[in-house]
């Protein structure tokens, strides 16, 4: 078995846990494999990684069976991004606060490396979104895919926006909101459920659009199906809107252009183990934050 190592190397103990996970991997006679773009080489040289080893990352993606992301929820959804059209799973080892995304807890390491190796886990197929803007000049440009959600707001704080949706080309309705967030199921844990929106389970296809404190009575979701597609435009008195994607990638759009927001048809593909309970852990992870802020 091949698995390529992705760490967040802005965590504190990555080199300790890197160190233990290469240990365990060579006790079960797994390949490890680097990507050359990390910023520090402490990793390559620390766990004596093989220089065939440490490649690029479109070529290590063609190489592996499994990807390891070392990090919190950020880490995992940055790598499913890139890794999504290679069809390889990513498993999170979970070095965040909650890390609802990641499936191994630093104590779980070895039992369940060696769970991986004897094949006693599953693969989870999520959905995710796919947008693009119909630009004033004709152009069309497509924008990073969406893992979690895509937000619609004012650029300035605090400042209401009116957001006009279709989904299927037919007008829903105008959103006069501090924003609207439209999200995966994956995304449902994230800012949707912040916003008061439902939680969905990992493979739950639905589209979630739920506005972000709405100024009249349109304060409910909306659960579309997977073959839904959303058109978003604003009226002539919004000069334009900001658009922001899993809290990372920021675009703009005027009165004069149009947001598409539909499902990607290629799914990311997530490593889980078969007697772990998604809503079960889900809760036990928010009772444990809350417990931490009392």
């Amino acid at each position: 078995m091949r698995i390529g190592f992705f760490p967040n190397m802005g965590k504190s103990n990555i080199m300790a846990v890197l160190k233990m996970a290469a240990h365990i991997c060579k006790e079960e006679g797994i390949e490890v494999f680097l990507p050359d773009d990390l910023e520090s080489d402490a990793p390559a040289r620390v766990l004596k990684i093989p220089k065939t080893h440490i490649i690029s990352r479109p070529e290590i993606f063609k190489q592996i069976d499994i990807a390891f992301s070392f990090g919190g929820d950020g880490t995992i959804i940055h790598l499913a991004r890139q890794i999504y059209p290679y069809n390889v799973p990513v498993c999170g080892i979970n070095l965040g606060e909650l890390g609802f995304l990641n499936q191994i807890e630093i104590h779980q390491m070895q039992s369940h490396i060696k769970r991986i190796v004897q094949g006693e886990y599953k693969i989870e197929k999520r959905g995710h979104l796919y947008a693009y803007i119909d630009r004033n000049d004709g152009n069309e440009e497509e924008l990073v895919p969406i893992i979690n959600e895509i937000v619609i707001t004012r650029a300035e704080p605090a400042k209401m926006a009116r957001i006009h949706m279709s989904v299927n080309n037919q007008h829903t309705q105008m959103y006069p909101s501090d924003g609207l967030i439209i999200s995966s199921a994956t995304g449902s844990t994230g800012y949707n459920l912040s916003a008061g929106g439902p939680i969905m389970k990992p493979d739950n296809r639905s589209i979630i659009v739920t506005p972000v404190a709405p100024h009249l009575i349109q304060g409910v979701s909306l659960v579309l199906e997977e073959h839904d597609t959303i058109q978003i435009t604003m009226p002539e008195r919004e000069p334009q809107l900001h658009i922001c994607i899993d809290g990372t990638f920021d675009y703009t759009f005027t009165n004069k252009e149009t947001l598409h927001i539909s499902s990607n048809p290629v799914y990311c593909l997530f490593v889980r183990f078969k007697d772990q309970c998604f809503f079960g852990t889900l809760f036990k992870k928010l009772a444990s934050r809350r417990d931490e802020l009392l």
